[in-house]
C-alpha cells in the first residue's frame, strides 16, 4: 500500500489561493501560519512585499529607515505619488492592505546596523534583505549566524542582478565574498577614532523596475523554499546577465577565520525583560544568580559613556555605542577643541550608571546581551519585548 497525500481542491470563486492548492508541495497553512522579515522597503523591498502579499503570507515585518522621494516612483510599485515624503514602511504596508486584507504587516522604521534586536531574527520564520549597501548586509549576516537563521540576499544593478541564500554552517556566508576592497568601502563611513563620517556614500545605485521584479521573484522563491523546508543552496550566487539574459550558479569559497561565523549558545529568554523597563543593575542581579557573584555583562561593541573635553575640562555624558556617532561629536561645544571618548564594554557592578535601563545604554528592544564569568557565558535575550516587533495587529 503506497501513501497518498490528500489535494484540496477549493472553490475559486471564493478562495482567492485556489490556484495554489494545485502545487503539489504548496502548505498554504504554512503560508498563512509565517512571519517573514522584510529588511529594506526600496525598489527590490517593494517586490517583495508584494509577491509575499498575493499568496497570503500571513505576517509581514517591514523595515526600512527611509522616506520616500519623487525618484522611488519608476521602481516601486506600493508607493504613489501623494505619498512623497511619507516613510516607506508606512506606505509599503498600506499597499499590502490594499493588496491583500488577509495578510498583516507591521512597520519597523529604523537603522538596522543598531537599532533592532538580535531577538528578532530568532522570532521570524524567513528573512530577505533588500538593500543597497555592504554594511547593512554584513549586519545582518552577522545577526544571523550569532542566532543560527538563514537569510535571502537580493542586488541590482542596471540589467545586473544577484540572488544568494547564506545559512549558518552550510557553505560561505556574505563576509566571505567580501574582499579588501569591499573593507574599504565600508570603513569609508568612518574617521580615524571610528566615528561615523556625515553624508558619504550617499550614491543611488542605478536599476530599472523590470531588474528589481526579476530579483525579487528569485528571492521570494528561496523564502518559499525556506518556510517549506525544501532544498536551497546556500553559500552560492545566481547570477542574472539581463544584457546576455545568461543566468548561471557560482560558489564562493568559505573564508577561514571569517568574523561572522560566531554563533551564540545557549540563548536564554527572559520574558518579563525588556530594554525599557530592565535595568543594568536587574540584569546584572540575574546573571549573577545563574554564573555566580563574579559575573559580569558585556556589549558587542564599545559603548561611549561620555565625551571629555582636555582643555576646558567639559563633561558630556553620552551613553551610545561609538559606531553610531558622527565625527562631529568630538568636537568640544564649549571650547571648540578636540574631545576624547570614555569607553566601556563590560557592566562589572562597580558602574554609577547601574539604574540606567537598557535602553539607556542603548540596547534595542529584543536585543541580546552576554553574560559571563571566566569562560562560562551565556546570552540572555530580553523577550518581553517581542511584542513590539511580533504582536500583529
Amino acid at each position: 500500500m503506497t501513501d497518498t497525500e490528500t489535494i484540496v481542491i477549493t472553490d475559486p470563486d471564493s478562495d482567492r489561493y485556489h490556484t495554489f492548492g494545485y502545487i503539489s508541495w504548496w502548505q498554504q497553512e504554512v503560508v498563512r501560519n509565517a512571519t517573514v522579515l522584510v529588511i529594506g522597503a526600496g525598489a527590490l523591498g517593494n517586490e517583495v512585499i508584494k509577491n509575499l502579499t498575493l499568496m497570503g503570507i500571513g505576517n509581514i515585518l517591514v523595515a526600512d529607515f527611509d522616506t520616500i522621494e519623487d525618484s522611488n516612483l519608476s521602481r516601486s510599485v506600493l508607493f504613489r505619488a501623494e505619498d512623497r515624503g511619507r516613510r516607506k514602511v508606512d506606505a509599503a504596508a498600506d499597499g499590502v492592505k490594499a493588496l491583500n486584507p488577509d495578510v498583516k504587516v507591521k512597520t519597523w522604521h529604523g537603522d538596522i546596523n543598531f537599532e533592532m534586536g538580535l531577538g528578532v531574527f530568532r522570532h521570524v520564520d524567513a528573512i530577505v534583505g533588500c538593500l543597497d549597501n555592504r554594511e547593512a548586509r554584513l549586519s545582518i549576516n552577522r545577526f544571523s549566524w550569532a542566532v543560527n537563521r538563514p537569510w535571502v540576499d537580493g542586488a541590482i544593478q542596471e540589467l545586473m542582478g544577484i540572488v544568494r541564500v547564506f545559512w549558518p554552517g552550510q557553505g560561505a556566508c556574505y563576509e566571505c565574498t567580501l574582499t579588501d576592497l569591499d573593507y574599504q568601502i565600508i570603513n569609508l563611513r568612518y574617521s580615524c577614532p571610528l566615528l561615523a563620517r556625515q553624508n558619504i556614500l550617499q550614491g543611488k545605485v542605478p536599476t530599472t523596475p523590470t531588474s528589481a521584479s526579476i530579483v525579487a521573484a528569485f528571492q521570494t522563491q528561496e523564502a518559499l523554499k525556506l518556510l517549506h523546508q525544501m532544498e536551497v543552496q546556500p553559500g552560492k550566487a545566481l547570477m542574472i546577465n539581463g544584457l546576455t539574459n545568461d543566468i548561471y550558479l557560482t560558489e564562493y569559497p568559505i573564508k577561514q577565520y571569517c568574523m561572522s561565523h560566531s554563533t551564540l549558545d545557549p540563548i536564554v529568554e527572559l520574558p518579563e525583560a525588556t530594554a525599557a523597563g530592565t535595568t543594568l543593575a536587574g540584569l546584572l542581579a540575574t546573571a549573577r544568580e545563574r554564573l555566580g557573584p563574579e559575573a559580569v555583562l558585556e556589549f558587542d561593541s564599545e559603548l561611549v559613556i561620555s565625551m571629555v573635553c582636555g582643555s576646558c575640562g567639559n563633561e558630556e555624558p553620552i551613553f551610545q555605542r561609538m559606531a553610531r556617532l558622527y565625527e562631529d561629536a568630538a568636537v568640544c561645544p564649549t571650547c571648540g577643541n578636540k574631545r576624547e571618548m570614555r569607553l566601556t564594554h563590560r557592566i562589572t557592578g562597580e558602574e554609577e550608571f547601574l539604574d540606567r535601563t537598557l535602553q539607556q545604554v542603548d540596547v534595542p528592544p529584543l536585543g541580546i546581551i552576554r553574560a559571563r564569568n571566566g569562560s562560562e557565558r551565556v546570552y540572555y535575550e530580553l523577550t518581553g519585548d517581542k511584542a513590539t516587533f511580533l504582536q500583529f495587529a
